[in-house]
């Protein structure tokens, strides 16, 4: 599958930066946060959203990796998308004097009482991927949501040759990433005149509910030709129901991560394309922020990392990019 010439000189950009790091700050806040004095302590505590979806597994391995190398005790805890799991296992860790709360909030509002509860109690905390509607945060580190759903729309919109029907798979709807891939995806899909989005409806980023809700839409919208999957998990549910209805080869199909299985499914030709964004590597950022706030060094508020398009003509080189990591458990067989 040939990509083209205007997105080969995108991805080539792209690629230049791919994850690259840029410090910015939100509106009303300053450029940096100041981490105050060190607290001499070399262990933290990461409260994952989930470990069942393959994408926060990774996130974990390289925040446990990273760890490892900086001499940091890692406790890391699942709140298996529950609220109050998650405000649970973080009172743990306040009421233990943790040096510092890692937290993946499961929705961004619910999140707020963790960290108010951990600003109470003098422990800093920070956040990523999902970030807290509340509360007063060291640091925040997650990809740039907005321009990941405005790359899918761009490489859809190649993918159907900027004309048809296309339908879009939203994420968990209470998070601020399923928000902005959706609004970034949005403001981009209108400037392509010829493509109506003809469904939207949300899968809260899992695989099953995924297939169920993607066979449902294309049976009340036959003759499709594209869809975003706001992350892989979701894709991949999506093409079982395209697979089913004998509909891969003909709907183009672009995903969001760039987990093993999409990768897969890129290179094969089953999805025309994924939004990579390597969670291994976020996963050691998240541990080197905490190392320096451990060590009482100034932080900037957020951290906004990038993300990469890839698309089955460059799906080895970032299979090699991700073995360079050390992440080899996220490169599918068929590319190494």
């Amino acid at each position: 599958m040939r990509v083209a010439r205007t997105t080969r000189a995108v991805i080539a950009v792209t690629a230049a930066a791919a994850l690259a790091l840029t410090g910015c700050s939100r509106a009303g806040e300053d450029a940096g946060a100041s981490t105050g004095k060190a607290s001499g302590k070399k262990d933290a505590t990461i409260i994952m959203s989930t470990l069942n979806n393959p994408f926060f597994v990774s996130v974990k391995n390289g925040a446990q990796a990273q760890a490892t190398k900086l001499g940091i005790k890692l406790n890391v805890q699942n709140a298996n998308n529950s609220d109050a799991a998650a405000l649970n296992q973080a009172t743990t860790a306040i009421s233990k004097q943790t040096g510092i709360l890692i937290i993946d909030p499961v929705s961004t509002q619910s999140a707020t009482s963790s960290v108010t509860q951990a600003n109470g109690a003098n422990i800093p905390v920070m956040a990523f991927d999902r970030k807290p509607s509340g509360g007063k945060l060291a640091t925040f580190v997650g990809y740039d949501a907005v321009q990941a759903g405005r790359n899918a729309a761009k490489s859809l919109a190649e993918a159907v040759g900027e004309k048809g029907k296309v339908v879009e798979i939203q994420g968990l709807l209470g998070t601020n990433v399923a928000q902005d891939r959706s609004k970034g995806f949005n403001e981009e899909i209108a400037k392509h005149k010829g493509i109506t989005v003809v469904a939207k409806q949300a899968a809260d980023f899992d695989r099953a509910k995924a297939l169920n809700v993607m066979t449902n839409v294309l049976q009340a919208n036959p003759g499709i030709n594209g869809v975003y999957a706001a992350n892989d998990e979701m894709a991949m549910g999506v093409l079982s129901a395209l697979k089913a209805g004998n509909l891969s080869k003909k709907v183009k199909l672009v995903g969001n991560d760039g987990i093993s299985d999409a990768l897969a499914a890129v290179a094969a030709g089953d999805m025309y394309s994924t939004n990579a964004e390597s969670p291994f590597a976020l996963g050691q950022k998240v541990m080197t922020l905490a190392a320096d706030v451990l060590a009482g060094k100034k932080v900037a508020a957020d951290e906004t990392l990038q993300g990469r398009l890839v698309t089955k003509g460059d799906a080895k080189e970032y299979a090699d990019y991700l073995v360079g990591l050390g992440d080899a458990a996220d490169v599918p067989p068929s590319l190494k």
